[in-house]
């Protein structure tokens, strides 16, 4: 294993989820879903998870599944 992978393992085990919504989203809900590096992905809740770490996610004829620990920001559109 050489020393950037370390490094890497080492910033995953202090990484800390994004500010946002994740468990306040209800299925229905307009969402957008940032990355940094990463265009934006928007779509409506389709189904969460009761603890708010995933979501399923309904965006031009494709669902998809997020979970907080991918780095994802996600807020709720009005």
């Amino acid at each position: 294993m050489n020393a950037a992978h370390k490094s890497e393992n080492s910033m995953q085990a202090s990484w800390t989820p994004p500010a946002g919504f994740w468990e306040k989203v209800e299925p229905g809900d307009a969402v957008r879903l940032q990355r940094p590096g990463w265009p934006p992905y928007d779509g409506y809740v389709d189904d969460a998870t009761p603890d708010g770490d995933m979501v399923w996610v309904l965006s031009v004829g494709e669902r998809r599944l997020f979970h907080i620990a991918d780095g994802y920001s996600l807020v709720a559109w009005p």
